[in-house]
């Protein structure tokens, strides 16, 4: 396991979960001001997150901190949901996202 995370320039001895992030090599305009302006890059974004092997943490750690942007494939504004920048959502997201956080989602 350290030869791959030494592939992936992570160290082992300060492992953190961020690092196993999906996104931790993209833009991060992709969540907060692209996000916000882009309905189609927003749509994305939000299936990064689902596939994202720490979307919980991500999600819990926005809402403890009160954080803004994307976290855990939710648009949070002060680290609760901002209606408006998850508005373009579906149905099946919401359903996935509730399936990752669990039953004290929302």
């Amino acid at each position: 396991m350290s030869k791959i995370l030494k592939s992936l320039g992570i160290d082992a001895d300060d492992l953190k979960w961020y690092h196993l992030a999906a996104c931790a090599n993209m833009s991060i305009n992709w969540f907060f001001d692209d996000y916000q302006n882009d309905k189609i890059l927003a749509a994305n974004t939000d299936q990064i997150c689902l596939s994202c092997p720490v979307a919980k943490q991500c999600y819990a750690e926005g809402v403890a901190q009160k954080e803004d942007g994307v976290r855990g494939g939710v648009y949070l504004n002060l680290g609760r949901t901002d209606k408006e920048y998850n508005s373009h959502k579906s149905k099946e997201t919401w359903k996935q996202l509730k399936a990752i956080h669990g039953k004290n989602f929302l």
